[in-house]
């Protein structure tokens, strides 16, 4: 066998087990064509130190090591790692003895946990958009409320794939319903618009509970049909009638929020350039839309940030069977030239209900190094100026401006912190890190500048520079 196969744990410092998806060893040869047969690719999975296989592949092992494609002490290497993980993990225990196989459902169900998954789902809510402060909605001055979209009422899109199944399901209806119960204010539904196809009666009477209400909220986006496990998106738009109705909505002229559920991109310009209504996004949530509901009403502020860039059309996008990363316009954040490729909302990207300014300089200490493993430490002082306790994620970003490095990302993020805030408190956050940690050429630090900054991967609310000179 021709190919070579590299490990790599000792550069990585990882001694334990390793286990591959499904199929992608038999892709090793099949997809790829990297090897000639079936048993090579087997053979070059173990050595490059797989040691479990989710499929049936291994098998072939016995021919491999029979054909010399690999030898008995690798094949016994990756034994030994597979076992030791068992160990590890109880699973040759005596039967009733490992507490984690009889966890009582009181606890799998308890409020703890059910609080804690709305949590999860508060915190990772975006606020990409509020023209003239439209949320948090005031549902004391509101007499009715047109709940319209494919999503608002819909588990198997809050679910998605390879979910669980908790005791219950809150939609975001559900959510709304329960606050507007609670001030004697009235909810109609539709759903408006399809993710596939819409007739014109769902438009029509989704545009009458819309001219009758006081608020409306669209919740629509993708579901899995259109992305999941194989299954891969043409364009970046919205599917089916929903931007057509969400235009019709808006010429309504009242107080509009429209909500974007998908897992990944979803890029319509026209709502952002209009401007007339709020916007948010969230992934695929699981089982609380009541968290949907605390942050339309005020009951909880948005503090998400975007985990991926945002752009405006599919020409800012490298192709999909092209794997390089800082080819024009590039791919990610890191390496994306918003220069060129300016997005619709960058990575890290997100609004609050209140307002946070920054009242110093981002401080870098010490701002000259000559050793790599000095400990550097980076200062801001924010204040929450806004009428919310809200939290918020302070982003501390790097560039090496200098860099004549082809293959260095553009710019990355180093840390980040999620802080709570009272209303009018100010807080001086810091972040600690090496230099070593951020090489900018083959894991090495050369010498040069390093910017520094606070905000997100495309907007800069403080910056600052550290000079790294082995001479002084």
């Amino acid at each position: 066998m021709s190919r070579t196969a590299m490990d790599g744990r000792s550069e990585n410092f990882y001694t334990s087990v390793r286990n591959s998806d499904c199929d992608p060893i038999a892709d090793i040869q099949k997809s790829f064509h990297y090897t000639a047969t079936l048993e090579q690719a087997v053979a070059i999975s173990v050595s490059s130190g797989n040691d479990i296989n989710c499929g049936t592949e291994f098998k072939l092992l016995h021919q491999a090591l029979t054909h010399g494609f690999v030898n008995f002490d690798t094949i016994n290497l990756a034994v030994s790692r597979s076992l030791r993980s068992r160990f590890l993990s109880s699973n040759f225990d005596p039967i009733g003895t490992d507490p984690y196989t009889s966890i009582p459902y009181s606890i799998v169900d308890s409020l703890e946990h059910k609080l804690l998954t709305k949590q999860i789902v508060t915190e990772s809510i975006v606020l990409l958009q509020n023209p003239k402060q439209i949320l948090p909605f005031d549902i004391t001055k509101i007499k009715q409320i047109a709940v319209i979209g494919p999503s608002s009422n819909d588990i198997t899109v809050q679910a998605h794939t390879y979910h669980g199944t908790p005791s219950k399901w809150i939609t975001i209806l559900d959510g709304i319903q329960t606050i507007a119960l609670k001030y004697n204010v009235n909810v109609v539904y539709t759903w408006g618009a399809s993710r596939r196809n819409t007739s014109d009666e769902d438009f029509v009477h989704a545009i009458k509970l819309s001219n009758e209400s006081d608020i409306i909220l669209f919740v629509g986006g993708l579901d899995e049909s259109f992305e999941e496990e194989d299954t891969d998106r043409y364009t970046l738009q919205l599917s089916g009638g929903q931007l057509e109705l969400i235009k019709l909505i808006m010429k309504l002229n009242k107080s509009f929020a429209i909500l974007i559920i998908s897992g990944s991109p979803i890029s319509e310009p026209w709502i952002v350039n209009k401007n007339q209504a709020a916007l948010l996004w969230i992934s695929y949530f699981g089982q609380s839309g009541d968290a949907i509901a605390d942050i339309l009403f005020g009951l909880s502020i948005p503090s998400g940030c975007l985990p991926f860039t945002i752009p405006i059309n599919t020409s800012q996008m490298l192709p999909i069977d092209d794997y390089s990363m800082n080819k024009s316009p590039g791919r990610t954040y890191r390496y994306l030239d918003y220069d060129k490729a300016p997005p619709l909302f960058p990575f890290g990207y997100g609004l609050s209900y209140s307002k946070f300014i920054f009242n110093s300089k981002l401080i870098i200490f010490p701002n000259l190094i000559n050793n790599l493993d000095t400990d550097i430490t980076a200062n801001i002082s924010i204040m929450n100026e806004g009428p919310f306790r809200a939290q918020y994620v302070i982003q501390l970003y790097y560039e090496f401006p200098n860099s004549t490095v082809v293959e260095l990302p553009i710019r990355e993020l180093l840390q980040f912190t999620k802080i709570t805030f009272e209303k009018n408190e100010q807080k001086t956050i810091s972040f600690i890190f090496r230099v070593r940690n951020i090489p900018n050429s083959n894991r090495q630090q050369l010498p040069g500048i390093i910017n520094f900054w606070i905000g997100n991967s495309r907007d800069r609310y403080v910056q600052t520079t550290l000079v790294i000179d082995f001479a002084s």
